[in-house]
This record gives C-alpha cells, structure tokens and sequence, in this order.
C-alpha cells in the first residue's frame, strides 16, 4: 500500500527522505541518467540495511539472536516500514530506467519518416510503366459468340434483308 510523504518523512532521516524525494514523480524525471543510477545504488544500499535490521529485530523478537543494543528488541515495525518506503522508492527508479531504456530502443520520428518516403517511392516507381510504350498492353479479343462476318443476323446483312423481303412480297 502507498504511504504518504508525510508518514514516509517520519519514518526515514533527512538523507534517506531526501533520496525518496528525488525518487518522486516529478523530480525522477529531471534526473540524467548517472544520477538515476546512482540514485538507485544509494537506495539499494539504504534499503538493504533497513531490511536486514528488520530481520535482526525480528529474530531478537523470537529470542534466537543476542540483543544488538542493552535490551532486545521488541517491535520492528517502524524498520519494516522503513525498508517498504525505501523498496518502493527503488521501484520508481527501477521503473524510470526501464522506461528510458524502452524509449531508446523506439525508432526516431525522423527515421519513420525517412522510411516511409522510401516505401512510397519505391510504390511509385513499381507502378510507374518503364517506357512511353504499352508493350504488351491491351490486345482485341474476339468475342466467341459474336457472329461472323456476312452471317444473316450481322448488322451489315439487315438491310439487303429486308430489301429481298419486300422484293418477295409484291
């Protein structure tokens, strides 16, 4: 669960509050890249001692480790805390680095440009006929069913047709 700034500055010293600072939102972003990892060094180490001074506490606690101070421990909830702030904080980071790392790898809107206009020209000069000539263009293809030529149902037999029709009739 998310912890507050407030509860989070109670919990951690200045240097430690001041390393979750940096780890916020806002001011990850304006980090370069050295600090980012050296901001996520630092909190790995930080974290890394809260949690193993969690788990001192907790074995104290348990009665299977000598008291570290005069008396044992008897509650580590405060350090456990401490070391979830300081977990979250290096997920942060973690995330950011990831999230740079996956914007690197991205083509450039330049170059996605540059490829586009080469798919596209490359379409234009495929379609584009090599000469001014049709080559092997279009070609008259014979209708099969279409009537020879001087049969009677050609266009040119109608009139002569009809001519020796009416020469018929009278």
């Amino acid at each position: 669960m998310a912890q507050s700034s407030k509860a989070t500055a109670r919990l951690l010293d200045k240097a430690e509050a001041d390393l979750v600072a940096r780890s916020r939102r806002g001011a990850i972003g304006a980090l370069p890249d050295d600090e980012l990892r050296d901001l996520a060094a630092k909190l790995r180490e930080r974290r890394d001692k809260a949690r193993d001074g969690a788990r001192r506490q907790r074995r104290e606690m348990r009665g299977k480790a000598e008291p570290k101070g005069a008396r044992p421990a008897t509650d580590n909830t405060g350090t456990k805390a401490k070391a979830d702030a300081l977990t979250a904080a290096l997920k942060r980071v973690g995330a950011e680095r990831t999230r740079r790392e996956e914007k690197a790898k991205l083509p450039s809107q330049r170059s996605l440009a540059r490829k586009a206009l080469a798919l596209r020209q490359r379409q234009r000069a495929a379609e584009r006929p090599a000469s001014r000539t049709a080559g092997k263009g279009m070609r008259a293809v014979e209708n099969p069913k279409g009537a020879k030529s001087g049969a009677l149902n050609d266009a040119g037999a109608r009139p002569a047709l009809m001519r020796s029709k009416v020469a018929r009739q009278s």
